[in-house]
């Protein structure tokens, strides 16, 4: 486990549902653009409460029902995230609707980073030289015959029939 002063990545808590990706890159970018290496973002859900629910239940349901946005930052230096938590700790976002959130910034559980797979697949390219694929292209290029329409094929059986 990292000791405090290794940690380099954070959770922020408690955005608004509505907030876009964008809009809180652009609060980030404005302080902290260049000292982070990633940020995964997670939207929230804002539904509407079940109608014909009594005002307790109601407001029970509006709280089940809403569901923050947060984001995962990863910084590069641990001072970074000193001052980002000194920064965005209990700031305010307001959305639409007035409505006030008070963030939360705190170490994310998992300090692990996922890192992108550079590895190339072997097969990738092979498909053209595949027997199966190459007898499918074969059938596509040949011109399709179509069966005679119903009433020639009709005439075609009273004619065998009669002859």
């Amino acid at each position: 486990m990292k000791g405090p002063l290794d940690r380099t990545k954070v959770v922020v808590r408690h955005l608004p549902p509505t907030i876009s990706q964008s809009v809180l890159a652009e609060q980030i970018d404005g302080r902290f653009a260049g000292r982070y290496n990633s940020v995964v973002f997670l939207p929230g859900k804002n539904r509407e409460p079940r109608e014909g629910c009594d005002l307790w239940v109601d407001a029970l349901a509006t709280r089940s029902v809403l569901s923050y946005a947060r984001a995962y930052i990863d910084f590069k230096r641990p001072e970074d995230v000193i001052e980002f938590a000194e920064y965005f700790d209990g700031h305010v976002f307001v959305n639409e609707k007035g409505t006030q959130f008070r963030t939360i910034v705190e170490y994310a559980p998992s300090q692990r980073v996922s890192k992108h797979w550079s590895k190339k697949d072997g097969r990738e390219g092979t498909i053209f030289k595949d027997p199966d694929y190459m007898e499918f292209l074969e059938f596509l290029a040949k011109p399709v015959e179509n069966l005679p329409s119903a009433e020639i094929q009709l005439e075609r059986r009273e004619l065998e029939r009669a002859g």
